[in-house]
């Protein structure tokens, strides 16, 4: 009872399927399992064909992409202040496939650093040497490797880089060239 003797219905809360996706989105920031569950159902094969067509056909890539979408989306989810929980996913997976893209890009960058005076690569030695890299960047000096990482892998600036490892600009360049030759000298390419 209430005040004055009148009666008060609840209505019982809506269950998980009866939600909105922002009250899903808000349940996901509560770490709600059925709700994050539910979010991906509705809109997995959505994000699923939006990634796989800003990535192309890899579908391993496209899988881990979607796969990081969601990931990113539940990590994120008590900052969305949106209406439309598919166009926020929308915005995440773009952002997922670009930092991807990106990474790839440094990914190949490295990779052309170490092959750089190496005889004519093929795809095979490209991808064998990709391969190694890993490898190769572990047998170089902690501060050539610092240099190397940061730049060449991460994509950061050299000036950020610089002030990240707590040296001056030049000793960045220096420490990221010695890097390079080492690293194709590792290799096989020589000097």
């Amino acid at each position: 009872m209430t005040k004055r003797g009148q009666l008060i219905q609840l209505r019982p809360a809506p269950s998980v399927d009866e939600m909105s996706d922002a009250g899903l989105v808000a349940a996901c920031a509560a770490a709600d399992r059925t709700a994050r569950a539910l979010l991906f159902e509705r809109h997995v094969d959505v994000i699923h064909r939006f990634v796989s067509r800003m990535r192309g056909s890899d579908a391993d890539a496209v899988d881990d992409l979607v796969q990081a979408t969601f990931i990113r989306a539940f990590q994120g989810a008590a900052r969305f202040k949106g209406t439309s929980a598919r166009a926020w996913l929308f915005g995440i997976a773009a952002n997922v496939v670009r930092e991807h893209a990106r990474s790839e890009i440094r990914r190949k960058k490295a990779l052309s650093v170490v092959a750089d005076e190496l005889p004519r690569a093929t795809e095979a030695r490209d991808a064998h040497l990709l391969a190694l890299l890993p490898a190769l960047v572990e047998q170089l000096p902690h501060e050539l490797r610092a240099a190397f990482v940061l730049v060449d892998l991460e994509g950061e600036r050299g000036c950020d880089a610089a002030s990240a490892l707590g040296v001056p600009e030049g000793t960045l360049w220096r420490r990221l060239f010695n890097a390079r030759q080492m690293l194709r000298k590792l290799a096989g390419g020589g000097s």
